[in-house]
């Protein structure tokens, strides 16, 4: 699945190398250590599809085209310093940014951008769809010369669909005679890119230990910004409370992952600062239509009456959150901040009433078994409670529930869970929530909405039209009018996205940023 959960993350680190550093050494402000909670599954850009791999990557490769600042929006220039699209919308041709180096020496040219294409689409991995979407194969990304590439697409799409698609991972430029000299069985390198790095970003990846620390070095090639630390060590912190108690002991320059509490322990502390940063996941009640009663919209919509939001963000998050009930996050195109729910239990129970439901019914809701999980289904079971519907609160560790809400299978009637995006365009969310001509459609594409069993062939013509709307103000119209339809009947009760606090040291503060949303690299260029 698509669970990115990509948003905010950053650079690499290794633990070993982080027991040789003391007090005096930090204080040279060569080395940025970072505390992290998730590991990475994979270090090959074609394969790596999470937030702990993006965290990686985006240090190490760069890609056509990027993000500035914190504008998600936008797309600007890249490995690509222009492009041009065809008046069918079908043909887009990019110029390579010259004199621009891998961490080998070696040209970024149009070979290397073919070839990296390529390769994504040849290993067919999970993120591959991204690219192949628009009907991309190796026979319809060619070099024209030296430093231009030409791409056909199946059919004209949004400009800014298909640019914001170069933009993840997948899309990463790499240097083809690196890669190649280190193929074993046709695997096209992937094996050696576990342990090593072949990109243009500002750091290439030095020693590790898979789980617990990776090392970014600074690429001496890298000509577009000088990094302000010549190493990054990202060291794999799973308990938040263990990120504070490292950055108060100078362990860690940087807390990734810190909750209320430590948020509270740490506020007043004379060395230490804390960064918000407003996520671009949302949370969610999952519900699934083929559960009788939740197939009926007005029950779906008496669910939503029924929430108590500010509860929920004031007291289980601490008032780290923010209420939002669409499905486009505040900072990506097509965002609409319509919040028309509130906690009203009198217009909750009369909406059971229409739906033939005056003394409510029995529910199983699924979460994951730790904080704010649990905390968040017992608010749930309290507020549906109130409206008359009997909640059974089913916890599960990750490993269980994922195998029990994303497959063909089914098994649940509600769920909470939290969802973003694989790349940052509307197209990636209302294709999830929106779209989904048959409950047999390809879930890989469908989710949410194909995982609820929810139909709704109007929002998936809808999702189709504006995948393809080449004149923006048309496509963003098109966006709030399949979102003002899942508002009112869609599969799912969006509750908040959340702000992630992080804790910095003050001596490495002001070389640092954090912009509004981080999902692009970690800013620590000069």
């Amino acid at each position: 699945m698509r669970k990115f959960w990509m948003i905010l993350l950053i650079l690499c680190f290794q633990l070993s190398s982080l027991m040789m550093f003391s007090v005096d050494a930090l204080a040279q402000k060569d080395t940025l250590i970072i505390g992290k909670q998730d590991d990475t599954a994979s270090l090959d850009p074609a394969k790596g599809y999470e937030a702990g791999a993006w965290v990686l990557l985006w240090q190490m490769y760069e890609t056509l085209v990027t993000f500035e600042g914190d504008n998600y929006i936008k797309p600007v220039p890249g490995l690509a310093e222009s492009w041009e699209l065809s008046e069918d919308g079908k043909t887009w041709i990019f110029h390579i940014r010259k004199n621009t180096q891998f961490s080998t020496g070696n040209p970024v040219n149009a070979d290397a951008v073919v070839y990296s294409l390529h390769r994504a689409i040849a290993l067919a991995n999970p993120s591959s769809w991204v690219l192949t979407q628009f009907g991309l194969t190796e026979q319809t990304i060619t070099k024209i010369d030296e430093y231009t590439v030409q791409m056909m697409l199946n059919k004209p799409y949004a400009p800014e669909l298909f640019l914001a698609c170069l933009i993840p991972p997948v899309a990463s430029i790499l240097d083809p005679v690196i890669v190649k000299e280190h193929e074993q069985n046709n695997d096209w390198g992937s094996a050696w890119l576990e342990e090593h790095s072949a990109g243009s970003g500002p750091f290439v990846m030095g020693e590790q230990v898979r789980n617990k620390s990776y090392v970014l070095e600074r690429n001496t090639f890298y000509q577009r910004g000088i990094p302000k630390f010549n190493r990054v060590i990202v060291k794999v912190v799973p308990e938040p409370v263990e990120q504070m108690l490292q950055l108060q002991e100078r362990q860690i320059d940087v807390a990734l992952n810190l909750q209320p509490d430590q948020v509270q322990e740490l506020v007043n502390t004379q060395d230490i600062r804390i960064f918000d940063t407003l996520s671009f996941f949302f949370t969610f009640i999952g519900m699934n239509n083929a559960y009788p009663p939740l197939g009926n919209s007005n029950v779906r919509k008496a669910i939503r009456y029924a929430v108590d939001y500010d509860r929920i963000i004031s007291n289980i998050l601490q008032g780290t959150g923010e209420k939002i009930q669409t499905f486009i996050p505040k900072g990506l195109f097509g965002y609409w901040p319509e919040t028309p729910y509130t906690h009203n239990i009198e217009k909750a129970k009369q909406l059971l009433v229409e739906a033939g439901y005056p003394e409510g019914f029995d529910v199983e809701l699924k979460c994951l078994n730790y904080s704010p999980w649990i905390d968040l289904a017992l608010q749930l079971k309290k507020n549906l409670g109130d409206i008359g519907i009997k909640v059974t609160i089913n916890q599960g560790t990750g490993a269980k529930l994922m195998p029990e809400l994303f497959s063909s299978r089914k098994e649940f009637q509600m769920y909470v869970w939290e969802w973003g995006f694989d790349y940052p365009d509307p197209d990636a969310l209302a294709k999830s929530i929106a779209h989904s001509d048959s409950p047999g459609d390809d879930a890989t594409i469908q989710a949410v909405a194909w995982w609820c069993n929810y139909v709704n062939l109007q929002t998936s013509k809808l999702v189709e039209q504006a995948a393809s709307e080449l004149d923006s103000d048309k496509r963003q119209a098109l966006y709030r009018q399949i979102q003002e339809i899942i508002l009112d009947d869609g599969p799912l009760a969006i509750l908040y996205t959340q702000t992630y606090q992080h804790g910095v040291r003050s001596e490495v503060a002001d070389r640092i940023s954090f912009p509004s949303i981080i999902w692009v690299p970690f800013p620590i260029l000069k």
